[in-house]
C-alpha cells in the first residue's frame, strides 16, 4: 500500500493540482508550514489529513517529520510544486504491484521561469521521490538531505514520460529570492573548488553549466537559465567567504557608530530635544496606471524594434557588398588560377622539349665520342702507313 505525503507553504495556486494527482493512492497527508493564502483548505478537499507545523525556510527541514507520518510501507514525497506526469502515476501503480526496486528516481521536468526546454542544463535530472520505507532517510542538509540505504535504486528512462513537472520559479525575483533563503542555510550542500579567486570561479561556474546546455546560442532560454544557476553558485560561494572570514558587519556597523557618536560628543553638536512621537497617516501614491506604463513600454519596444531594424538593414547592406567583395576576390583567383594553370603548361611543355633537347645531346656526344676515337684510331695506326705510301716516309 502506498501512502503519499506533500510538503506546502502559501502555494494556493498548485497544491490542488499536485494532490489531486495522488488520488491513486491508499493515504494522502499533506504537512502545511502555516500557509496564509488558504493552501491548507485546498489540500483538504483532497487529502485525508493536512497536519500545520511551524514554518520554516526550507523543506529538507520538514521531510523526516512527514514521512514519520504515513503509515504504509511505500511512501512517495513530494513539493508542494510538483506534479506527476499521467505516465508517472501508471508507472507507479505498476512497481507497487511488481517492484523492481526499494528506491526510485522520477525525472524531474523544471519549468524555470515557467519554461521547461529539455535542451537547457537541467535535462536530465532525476529526483528521489518513491521509496520503500527504511530504503531512505532525510536529513536537513539543504541539497543534500537524502540518504540512501539500499542499492536497488531504478532510474526512470528518459524517454519513458514517466516524470515530475517541477512547476518552480515563476521569474527571476522568485529565484533570487530562494536562492538567497537556501544559500543562508547553515547546513547546506555548498559549491567545490574554492581555491581559486573569486573571478575566476565566477567565469568557471558560468561555463560549467553552459557546458551542459544543448542550446548555448546569445540570448536563448538555456543561456539564460545556466547564468541563473550559477548566480546560485556564485551567491553560495560569497556567503561562504564571508563565514571564512569570521566577518561581523553589525558588531563593525556599531564600532563605526560609536566613534562617530564620540566625534559628534567632541564636536557639541548633540542635542537631546526629548522630541514627541505622534502617528500619522501619508498620503498613498497615485494609482499606478498599468495601461500608462505599458503604453510606454510598448514605445520603448518599438524605438528598440527601430534600432534594430536599423542595424539588420546596416548589416544586410554591409553582407551585400562583402558578398560583392568575395565574388570579385574569387573571380580573380580564378583568373589567377587561369593564368596559373597556363604558365605551368608552359613549364611543363618547356621541361619537356628541354628533357628532348638533353636526349638529343647525348646522342651528339655519344657520334663525337665515337668520332674522336675513330680519329685517334686513324691518326696513331693509318696515318704512318698513308705518309709511306703517298711520301716514301718513314714513321
Amino acid at each position: 500500500m502506498l501512502s503519499a505525503v506533500v510538503i506546502a507553504y502559501n502555494r494556493a495556486s498548485l497544491i490542488g493540482t499536485c494532490v489531486r494527482a495522488l488520488g491513486f493512492a491508499d493515504e494522502v497527508i499533506v504537512v502545511d508550514k502555516s500557509s496564509t493564502d488558504g493552501t491548507a483548505a485546498i489540500a483538504a478537499r483532497h487529502a485525508d489529513r493536512v497536519i500545520t507545523v511551524p514554518w520554516s525556510p526550507t523543506v529538507e527541514e520538514t521531510r523526516a517529520f512527514a514521512v514519520e507520518r504515513c503509515a504504509h510501507d511505500w511512501i512517495i514525497c513530494l513539493d508542494d510544486d510538483e506534479c506527476l506526469s499521467v505516465e508517472a502515476i501508471r508507472f507507479i501503480q505498476a512497481e507497487l504491484i511488481a517492484p523492481r526496486a526499494d528506491v526510485y528516481g522520477l525525472l524531474q521536468n523544471h519549468y524555470i521561469l515557467g519554461v521547461h526546454d529539455p535542451a537547457a542544463y537541467y535535462w536530465p535530472e532525476h529526483q528521489i521521490r518513491m521509496f520503500r520505507r527504511g530504503a531512505v532517510t532525510f536529513s536537513a542538509t539543504v541539497h543534500g538531505g537524502i540518504v540512501l540505504h539500499s542499492d536497488r535504486v531504478l532510474l526512470v528512462a528518459p524517454d519513458s514520460g514517466v516524470a515530475i513537472h517541477h512547476l518552480s520559479h515563476q521569474n527571476v525575483a522568485q529565484w533570487i529570492e530562494k536562492t538567497n533563503r537556501y544559500t543562508s542555510h547553515a547546513d547546506r550542500e555548498r559549491v567545490t573548488d574554492y581555491a581559486q579567486s573569486l573571478a575566476r570561479f565566477a567565469h568557471d561556474r558560468i561555463d560549467h553549466w553552459l557546458s551542459r546546455t544543448r542550446n548555448d546560442s546569445p540570448g536563448s532560454y538555456p543561456e539564460a537559465v545556466a547564468v541563473l544557476r550559477a548566480t546560485y553558485d556564485l551567491v553560495d560561494r560569497l556567503k561562504t567567504w564571508e563565514e571564512e572570514r569570521g566577518l561581523d558587519s553589525a558588531a563593525e556597523f556599531q564600532r563605526v557608530c560609536a566613534l562617530l557618536d564620540a566625534d559628534y560628543a567632541a564636536l557639541g553638536v548633540v542635542r537631546d530635544r526629548g522630541g514627541e512621537t505622534v502617528s500619522a497617516t501619508p498620503s498613498l501614491p497615485a494609482a499606478l496606471d498599468e495601461h500608462d506604463v505599458l503604453q510606454r513600454r510598448l514605445a520603448e519596444f518599438r524605438a528598440r524594434h527601430d534600432e534594430l531594424t536599423v542595424e539588420r538593414d546596416a548589416r544586410a547592406a554591409e553582407a551585400m557588398r562583402l558578398t560583392g567583395v568575395l565574388a570579385s576576390l574569387r573571380l580573380r583567383q580564378d583568373e589567377t588560377q587561369r593564368a596559373r594553370d597556363a604558365e605551368r603548361q608552359r613549364a611543363e611543355q618547356a621541361e619537356a622539349h628541354l628533357s628532348t633537347l638533353r636526349g638529343e645531346h647525348a646522342l651528339l656526344q655519344g657520334e663525337h665520342n665515337l668520332l674522336q676515337g675513330s680519329l685517334r684510331i686513324f691518326m696513331r695506326c693509318y696515318l704512318p702507313r698513308l705518309r709511306r705510301h703517298l711520301f716514301g716516309q718513314r714513321p
